[in-house]
């Protein structure tokens, strides 16, 4: 009973994790985080990484807005400063490829000070 009780306790906290980690695809192709009202979309490519702010599904400009992305790839950690692009994305080049598992983490604020962090893992 007890060893029951343990296998389905692991199983809904395998459940929620999964929840919590989708990633759904944002308007510009990219991945898609965030909750509430602030989300963030991620588009990488192999030279720069571009993260697009939305605001109710809706795009919001990133004139303004002070984001950093942290990527942990293959034992490293890098940190990236992203730049606006015509108030409409922000975009930093990468030190190297993402490669499948990387993790990027997309931290800041816009214009108005709302803050937000989201947590992807690339596919």
């Amino acid at each position: 009973m007890r060893r029951f009780a343990l296998v389905l306790a692991t199983a809904s906290f395998l459940a929620a994790a999964g929840a919590v980690l989708a990633q759904g695809t944002g308007p510009n192709g990219g991945l898609l985080g965030g909750s509430g009202t602030h989300q963030t979309e991620l588009v990488v490519s192999p030279a720069d990484v571009t993260v697009y702010l939305l605001e109710n599904g809706k795009p919001h400009e990133s004139k303004g807005a002070s984001v950093r992305a942290v990527i942990q790839q293959g034992g490293k950690t890098a940190t990236l400063d992203l730049a606006d692009q015509d108030g409409k994305k922000l975009v930093a080049k990468l030190p190297a490829p993402l490669e499948k598992g990387a993790i990027v983490v997309v931290a800041g604020k816009d214009s108005h000070g709302d803050r937000f962090n989201t947590r992807y893992v690339i596919k």
